[in-house]
């Protein structure tokens, strides 16, 4: 049981669920409510302040030696760590890393997609992409009981993205890449003698924002050679190239079947309360308490086959994802995916000429 569902609580009236021994796809647009309204009452203070340090100064205005001791983190040094760490607060250069997200649009192939303005696809997209994750949980767990899942885990995660602290239970909570991000970063922080603290004051609200769904066998190292990759909005398909019967629908569907990852990207309205403290400067260097949207992605392993995803659903009761999803966090406010894009919109291009070549052969 991943921790994001390990404090769920079982809705006060559950309906029967089906167990599936087969992997369902979406077969229609549904849409549901995903809120999620936990009982916090919060009282918003004045508006956060960024405390730029005077220490030079004012030993200056003393007349006293400011010569440092060798090794000794300068105030520029400390206060430019201070500005990178990578978390978003009211004072940063923005608080939104991807104001407007560029979705992957239709490959040439889909050519019919064409003519269906970019907004409806997103809509179409977006709802099977639900469906299929709903479908292969429970209706009962998506969206209602992964959101609560989801806003438990940040009160036991959030804090610990902290100096000076028992780092490792974030080893399970996060997958390596964000982990690795995070903390070099704040070791960074330790090694000039600074505190960070975050604190999750309240999450007032939260909603499914995206839900990202791979489906074929998984990539080694990222190399498309010998398989097909075709992106749609939060879709992504892959499929081996160079087969006798191409366009069989029975040969599409198994090798769809071969392997299968969900991702889900949810908002959360929060009041979050950070400070960057510097024990060589003696007072704080960022000092912020925010009410903003905190954008968390939430991955499953890669099921290979696709079938092992719906494993265990007949052991799980219906409020609960099935026991060996093992839900991570692998991105905050999109701080890997700013990189990711990049890569991605270069690889589309690649993928789009490499997929006619292998058709055409």
């Amino acid at each position: 049981m991943s921790f994001l569902a390990s404090r769920i609580r079982p809705l006060s009236f559950v309906a029967r669920a089906i167990p599936r021994n087969k992997p369902v796809w979406a077969c229609g647009i549904h849409f549901s409510s995903v809120r999620y309204n936990p009982r916090y009452n919060d009282i918003r203070p004045e508006r956060p302040t960024l405390l730029a340090s005077s220490g030079e100064d004012k030993v200056k205005a003393e007349g006293v030696d400011s010569t440092e001791e060798p090794g000794e983190p300068s105030e520029a040094e400390i206060q430019a760590l201070a500005y990178d760490f990578p978390w978003l607060y009211d004072g940063s250069s923005h608080l939104s890393r991807i104001p407007h997200y560029p979705y992957a649009k239709a490959p040439k192939i889909w050519a019919l997609l064409g003519i269906i303005p970019q907004s409806i696809q997103y809509l179409i997209c977006k709802s099977a992409c639900e469906r299929m994750l709903r479908n292969n949980t429970s209706p009962e767990y998506f969206p209602d009981q992964f959101l609560q899942g989801a806003g438990l885990a940040m009160h036991q995660m959030i804090p610990l993205i902290s100096t000076n602290i028992d780092r490792e239970p974030l080893t399970h909570m996060m997958t390596q890449e964000l982990y690795d991000r995070f903390e070099s970063e704040l070791e960074k922080q330790e090694a000039v003698k600074s505190e960070v603290n975050i604190k999750l004051a309240a999450i007032h609200d939260g909603m499914v924002k995206d839900v990202w769904v791979l489906l074929g066998p998984k990539l080694k190292s990222g190399s498309t050679r010998g398989f097909i990759r075709w992106r749609w909005q939060s879709l992504t398909v892959v499929l081996r190239a160079a087969t006798d019967d191409m366009s069989s629908r029975d040969q599409v569907t198994q090798m769809m079947m071969e392997g299968v990852q969900f991702k889900v990207d949810v908002e959360f309205d929060a009041s979050i309360d950070y400070t960057i403290k510097s024990n060589v400067l003696n007072q704080d260097v960022v000092s912020d308490f925010t009410r903003r949207p905190l954008l968390v992605r939430f991955e499953t392993p890669f099921f290979e086959p696709a079938d092992k995803m719906v494993a265990s659903r007949s052991m799980s009761r219906p409020h609960e994802a099935p026991i060996d999803w093992n839900w991570r966090v692998s991105d905050i406010d999109y701080l890997l995916e700013q990189d990711f894009i990049v890569r991605r919109q270069k690889e589309d291009v690649k993928d789009e000429e490499h997929a006619r070549r292998e058709m055409e052969m």
